[in-house]
């Protein structure tokens, strides 16, 4: 990533998207995303980078905004659809003034004349727009993904119909057997019975070149067991799974891709063998944590004699677990350790530093010596990403490791729940009571579940070698916590913090103030009414500043306010120029908290105040971003909330839901930020999850039984159980609004499909009228066809 930005002037555009499609393949859909934002602004008429782009918003739950990005290239491909529904409805309301006994007065010349209008609409224009293969097959993607998060049948439908354009126009099996696993969400076994009898047909014929790459030969594999699957072939699809499961060199993407798709055919009403659960499974995500080295003179806890039977230790269960995905922090000792055996591995390695980098060497690295601040500047320079949880200096506060960690925490999970599984931590621990702030220890405390918990038992290892423990054995840590200023709060803590504007607030007249003062205190009600209450606020102006211990509750608050001021701002909108809105951002961070000695308040200070109040500018009106930092904390929260709810058998509800937005320039040249968008999960996206929920508990007996009381011809005609509790769509289109800053980009991708739409000179195609459709051509793979990344 840091190479593709620092060439950005000299890439060409080929690159860009070689380099997006890239990153979408092997799963990393924000880096994806921020190269085809960059890349765009390079080259704005790259319709690739465009799809890209919108794909990995998709993937990282984003599908609003996806679908405002692809809104016109999407009333492109389905063009003029109002026209002729207009048509056909004219057409019926004509034929019923024919039938015997219909009114032959003012309805019938009504109906004629809106025929005749109709028909005039649709001179010379065309049903269905060109596009290639590739162009249907990422749409498809998209509006799979927003039917997923939203559960609007439109887009069910539309992801159906683009998948059928995609397999029709580029014969591609993964297309087939798309729309088959669509139509199966449709109701419409018969069909997808029919596609999925044709990819297999297909498949068997072909012969598969020997020198097909591995991801592609995985995913070929698992479009024909999806195949099986679908005709009713178990065992079938049991042995082709068995058989992608033994290529070696699998990105663990192309597995979670699968997993995915069993999970839509079992949604679908089809059979899953359960000895497919033990077949594809999702990549291992492991967090880290573990002692350091020990230090001159301190110890023996983890003295460099042991360093080989720590690390074959780790090694051990990192095979036990088949990591594959890492997240840890860089000191010299057990976490490089780590580090070191993950890219051993061929792993994927996410680095967190919990502080300014300078301070970090210095404090956690150079007491091992040379060849351990080699190893970490190795280590730093091979993982995947680096992340600062804060970068600013330590300054002796040990409750910045602990912050670190819960960004660790956090960051893992968010990350695990894209792959459809859950972290477990590996912990390097002497077992020794108490818990150094932010130590293993600590670590261990803050996890939430014990049964994906593994642990290094450090004591035991060096009891193997008595000749280092020394006369009085391992001495015990220094819990020396600090002082109790921190506690007085008078020290560093950490805050979650959130900033406001009031857009509009500088539209106001004098006449508007007493209006105004009422707007805030009906406000202060509302939030009161919700239960939360910040440790501190203030206000000046149109600004809003409050803080909170937690994230959770601070995000429960800011999203109570957009409400309450969006209520506000149409109940008393006859007493200003226009609506009031809001712009919120939250942040989370150390700061110091401290009596303010002007006014005698508490205060916080620190320049996480300013890194919050310069996201504040930068936030779109009416929405509320969070910085990385501050959704970290929050998923690490709610998993801990979760699991505490499920351990005590109640229910838990997943109340909020974070979309990557992207790394946005802060104010006034604050640097950079990681950004998401905060918003509460609909009634739709809860029930579709507990839907989900209830399917995966199903036992396999109860499944088959499920599909035994309903005949064939009976299930042609029922939607599938995920379809029929959704909501049915009217008839309209989708209108969508365009995102900010790619309305260039999207008038550009416009004008090159009426471009490839026109014939060889240059003249636009003359209309037709709308045909039966043509029968589904034969299949053929291609060894060098191109594959859509991700799923």
């Amino acid at each position: 990533m840091a190479d593709t930005m620092g060439n950005a002037a000299t890439r060409s555009q080929e690159e860009w998207e070689r380099a997006a499609r890239a990153l979408l393949d092997e799963g990393q859909n924000f880096l994806a995303h921020d190269v085809c934002r960059d890349g765009l602004r390079l080259y704005p008429a790259s319709l690739k980078l465009a799809i890209f782009g919108a794909i990995s918003l998709s993937q990282t739950g984003a599908v609003d905004e996806a679908r405002r990005l692809l809104a016109p290239l999407l009333a492109e491909i389905f063009i003029d659809e109002g026209p002729f529904r207009r048509l056909q409805n004219a057409l019926r309301g004509a034929i019923a003034t024919l039938t015997p006994g219909a009114d032959s007065g003012e309805s019938a010349l009504a109906a004629i004349a809106e025929l005749s209008e109709s028909i005039d609409l649709v001179r010379g224009k065309r049903l269905e727009a060109t596009a290639d293969a590739e162009t249907y097959n990422a749409l498809a993607r998209v509006f799979r993904e927003a039917w997923l998060s939203l559960g609007d049948r439109r887009d069910l439908d539309h992801c159906r119909e683009l998948f059928l354009r995609a397999f029709h126009t580029g014969n591609s099996p993964r297309d087939g057997i798309e729309a088959a696993v669509m139509s199966l969400l449709l109701g419409k076994r018969g069909e997808a019975r029919t596609l999925a009898a044709k990819v297999k047909a297909s498949l068997a014929a072909e012969e598969t070149p020997p020198d097909l790459p591995t991801d592609q030969r995985y995913r070929l594999l698992a479009t024909l067991g999806q195949a099986h699957l679908i005709l009713g072939e178990a065992a079938e699809a049991v042995a082709v799974f068995e058989w992608a499961r033994a290529l070696e060199g699998v990105h663990y993407g192309r597995v979670v891709s699968a997993l995915k798709q069993l999970e839509l055919l079992r949604h679908g009403g089809i059979e899953v063998p359960d000895e497919l659960a033990d077949i594809v499974k999702p990549p291992t995500v492991v967090v880290f944590t573990g002692h350091a080295l020990d230090r001159p003179g301190e110890g023996p806890h983890f003295p460099p004699g042991i360093e080989a039977t720590v690390r074959a230790e780790i090694a051990q269960q990192l095979e036990d677990l088949n990591a594959q995905v890492g997240y840890s922090t860089a000191a010299c000792g057990s976490d490089l350790l780590f580090i070191e055996a993950m890219l051993e591995r061929g792993a994927e390695v996410n680095v967190v530093m919990p502080f300014a980098l300078d301070d970090f060497v210095a404090n956690n690295v150079r007491y091992g010596g040379p060849r351990w601040e080699m190893r970490f500047r190795n280590a730093l320079k091979l993982a995947a990403s680096v992340t600062y949880a804060t970068e600013e200096r330590y300054l002796g506060h040990d409750m910045l490791y602990r912050f670190a960690n819960q960004c660790l925490h956090g960051l893992a999970t968010l990350r695990s729940g894209f792959l459809r599984t859950s972290p477990y931590l590996l912990a390097v621990w002497d077992m020794m009571p108490g818990s150094l702030v932010g130590g293993a220890g600590d670590f261990i405390d803050q996890w939430e579940d014990i049964t994906r918990l593994r642990i290094v038992d450090l004591d035991g290892l060096l009891q193997q070698h008595p000749e280092l423990l020394g006369p009085d054995g391992p001495a015990m840590p220094n819990l020396d916590f600090g002082d109790s200023d921190e506690e007085a709060g008078q020290g560093r803590v950490i805050r979650s913090m959130l900033f406001c504007d009031i857009a509009g607030y500088s539209k106001l007249k004098e006449e508007n103030t007493p209006a105004f003062l009422e707007f805030l205190a009906r406000l202060k009600q509302g939030l009161e009414r919700a239960g939360v209450a910040p440790i501190s606020i203030n206000t000046w102006g149109d600004a809003i500043f409050a803080v909170m211990d937690k994230a959770t509750p601070m995000a429960e608050y800011a999203l109570t306010m957009q409400e309450e001021v969006t209520r506000l701002g149409e109940e008393m909108r006859d007493q200003f120029p226009k609506p009031l809105n809001l712009r919120i951002s939250l942040h989370a961070g150390p700061v110091f908290e401290a009596i303010d000695p002007i006014c005698g308040r508490k205060n916080f200070y620190g320049s996480h105040i300013n890194r919050a109040a310069r996201l504040e500018p930068v936030t779109v009106v009416g929405h509320v971003y969070a910085t990385q930092q501050f959704v970290a904390v929050l998923t690490a929260e709610q998993s801990a909330q979760r699991s505490e709810a499920l351990n005590n058998g109640e229910a838990f509800e997943e109340r909020f839901v974070c979309e990557y937005v992207g790394v946005l320039s802060l104010a006034k040249d604050f640097g950079k930020q990681t950004v998401y968008h905060l918003r509460r999960r609909t009634e739709i996206e809860a029930h579709v999850a507990e839907i989900m929920a209830v399917h995966e508990e199903l036992s396999p007996e109860a499944e088959l039984e499920t599909e035994t009381q309903t005949e064939p011809e009976e299930q042609d005609e029922a939607a599938s159980g995920l379809a029929e509790i959704l909501p049915d769509a009217d008839d309209q289109g989708i209108t969508e609004r365009l995102a900010p800053g790619v309305e260039g980009v999207l008038a550009t991708v416009a004008r090159m499909i009426e471009r490839a739409d026109a014939d060889d000179s240059g003249k636009p195609r003359r209309g037709r009228k709308k045909k039966p459709k043509p029968p589904a051509p034969e299949i053929a793979f291609d060894a060098d066809e191109t594959h859509w990344p991700g799923t």
